[in-house]
């Protein structure tokens, strides 16, 4: 199945409105395109996403912002893998009702290479966000919806010599399986950023965030060998697995923020962040026991306006993540650059890597409106690259736009 089609279908599954826990998105307001970061910027309808003290800051007295994303991480070719199987599987299993099985030898020898060489440490995730922020004065609210969905492997080798009928080889498939796994977390804030005037030293925003949350979670355990049709899984069968056996629960999630203007002790324009986010670290059951927790997330952020047309940014997750993958780590660095030619144009270059995954991606993205009415679009292209349905593809991208009110 083409990789689109996996992004929409998951895509699909979180707009009925994000293992261990989730990433930390780069949602709405351009911060994808700026390398992911936004703890540090004084972003308005997005404060509460990213960091309450934001809203000690506003600039506007109220502020809308609707956006929505996609993203795929192929990660480590599981997806290729599992459609090389497939088809593998199939000419072996031709080939049998064909020839028989002593004379499927090659075919024999070719499927039980295609098992042997997936890795463990192959996974597939994906992501996806949509969300309504609303900022008034200095209290922020909205909804937001993540999504985050992945699958690892447990596969056990095959020893060809335990291989003497078709049977034996049917019977050493089922013994593999994968874990899809996924969450969709809805948020609704209520959420609040206090300026605390530190004199000489500047001024320090405080913020807080109370949210009701509300969890979809799935899990699942396959085995790469489906009896009831002779066949085994596939990429595609991954989707689906993702969209069934859903469960809901509903959790409440604390989180605090303080972004530090210094002002007078340096000579432009410059914010320091630090958020954490789901610090009671809510936690959803599945269907099938399993628990899918959200730890807390500790981000810290830099902003720094060396010219009135120029903004950099970066921000950096001072623990590592866990995510849906078990065993999968996610602990990103990233930031960029904003130029503001025009009033009604801003454009955006960057760039992250995540260090536990030791992959990465070059960002960018513009705005464009008035100051009151802008369109944001943003994008990620990942720096490697991976094979999927017999094609080489990014190893990451992203895709997302957003609409923002300012009055």
């Amino acid at each position: 199945m083409k990789r689109t089609k996996i992004a929409a279908a998951l895509l699909c599954l979180s707009m009925p409105l994000v293992a261990q826990a989730l990433e930390f998105q780069a949602v709405g307001n351009g911060a994808l395109g700026v390398g992911g970061a936004g703890v540090a910027r004084t972003i308005g309808a997005m404060s509460p996403y990213w960091n309450p003290a934001g809203l000690a800051f506003a600039e506007k007295t109220v502020s809308v912002s609707l956006t929505a994303g996609v993203g795929l991480e192929p990660g480590k070719k599981l997806a290729q893998d599992l459609d090389d199987l497939s088809k593998t599987y199939k000419d072996w299993d031709d080939s049998v009702n064909s020839n028989g099985f002593n004379n499927s030898i090659p075919q024999t020898t070719n499927l039980v290479a295609s098992v042997n060489n997936i890795s463990n440490s192959d996974n597939l995730r994906v992501t996806a966000d949509s969300a309504l922020g609303i900022q008034i004065k200095h209290f922020g609210t909205g909804v937001f919806g993540t999504f985050e969905g992945g699958a690892s492997p447990n596969i056990t080798p095959i020893n060809p010599s335990s291989i003497s009928n078709a049977n034996d080889l049917k019977t050493a498939l089922s013994a593999s399986t994968v874990s899809p796994r996924g969450i969709l977390l809805i948020e609704v804030p209520i959420s609040y950023g206090y300026d605390l005037d530190l004199k000489e030293y500047g001024h320090l925003g405080l913020g807080i965030t109370g949210k009701y949350l509300h969890g979809e979670v799935t899990s699942a355990t396959s085995s790469i060998y489906n009896s009831s049709d002779n066949s085994t899984i596939s990429s595609n069968d991954l989707t689906k697995q993702l969209s069934k056996n859903r469960n809901s629960k509903a959790s409440v999630g604390i989180d605090l923020g303080v972004l530090w203007k210094p002002e007078k002790m340096v000579p432009v324009p410059m914010s320091v962040g630090l958020v954490g986010k789901n610090l009671n670290a809510p936690a959803f059951s599945t269907n099938s026991g399993d628990k899918i927790k959200v730890d807390p997330q500790i981000r810290a952020g830099l902003a720094i306006s060396p010219l009135t047309w120029l903004d950099l940014v970066a921000d950096l997750d001072v623990i590592q993540n866990t995510t849906v993958v078990p065993g999968a780590k996610s602990q990103q660095f990233g930031g960029g650059a904003e130029f503001k030619p025009f009033s009604s144009l801003k454009l955006r270059l960057g760039g992250y890597t995540d260090f536990a995954q030791s992959t990465g991606a070059l960002t960018g993205g513009l705005s464009v409106g008035i100051p009151w009415v802008f369109l944001d679009i943003d994008g990620a292209y990942g720096l490697g690259r991976v094979k999927f349905d017999n094609k080489s593809y990014p190893s990451e991208a992203k895709l997302q736009f957003s609409m923002n009110f300012a009055f």
